[in-house]
């Protein structure tokens, strides 16, 4: 195992993102546009970036995943691909929320940050940090209450820095009110930042049960609301 070479898996979005880190820097990194085929792309991409980095799995002393919110078989994907390393090689493994990865991948220490992701459906799901902890945590809700939410947590602030693929979508609800988001251009977490992360918390002993590493959906798939459709009397 190499001590503190950390893999990072990110499949929240149409992307495949996987990184190394080491000593909380990126030593290596791969992210390819998979229209969500990562069930296509993961495991080539995984061992294109473990032979390119001249390690195998074995040598991984920690594996950080991305669990959500996002596109629910895409996180399905990744975390199953975590917990099948994590069990065959006794590597320890941490899940990260996207939101908190969007949070992090817009600054190294989110003292304000918005993260937002498009929930479809007319929702979002959204988080906001401050000085690197939750003042809204991770919930899924309209745009509407997003503002209201946000404008209760911060009255009088008239900016605030956001990333995530669903900050076009509130930007004029917030302008309306006063506050103009600054947008990072950043639509999904950094691979890189999900292995850095699992790398700190793994060194802090805060490693995850590998059992309780499942995707945060935040809300019910079609397929649970269409059975639960098919059952009501």
């Amino acid at each position: 195992m190499n001590a503190g070479l950390v893999l990072g898996i990110e499949t929240s979005g149409k992307s495949t993102g996987l990184a190394l880190a080491a000593s909380g820097r990126v030593v290596a990194e791969l992210v390819e546009d998979s229209n969500c085929s990562h069930n296509e792309v993961l495991m080539p991409l995984l061992d294109r970036l473990l032979k390119d980095a001249g390690v195998t799995a074995r040598d991984l002393s920690g594996i950080g995943v991305d669990i959500g919110p996002g596109m629910f078989t895409s996180l399905r994907v990744g975390a199953s691909t975590a917990k099948g390393l994590a069990i065959a090689h006794r590597t320890p493994i941490v899940g990260l929320s996207s939101l908190w990865g969007l949070a992090r991948t817009a600054s190294a220490n989110p003292g304000g940050v918005l993260a937002v992701i498009d929930a479809r459906k007319h929702q979002v799901y959204a988080a906001l940090y401050l000085g690197g902890q939750a003042a809204i945590p991770p919930s899924v809700m309209n745009p509407d209450e997003l503002v209201s939410e946000v404008r209760r947590m911060l009255p009088g602030r008239t900016s605030l820095v956001a990333a995530g693929n669903g900050t076009s979508i509130c930007s004029d609800l917030f302008a309306a009110t006063g506050v103009k988001l600054e947008t990072t251009g950043i639509a999904v977490p950094s691979p890189g930042v999900i292995a850095i992360e699992a790398g700190e918390r793994i060194a802090d002993g805060q490693a995850d049960d590998i059992a309780s590493v499942e995707p945060l959906y935040l809300r019910r798939t079609d397929a649970e609301l269409t059975r639960e459709q098919k059952l009501k009397p």
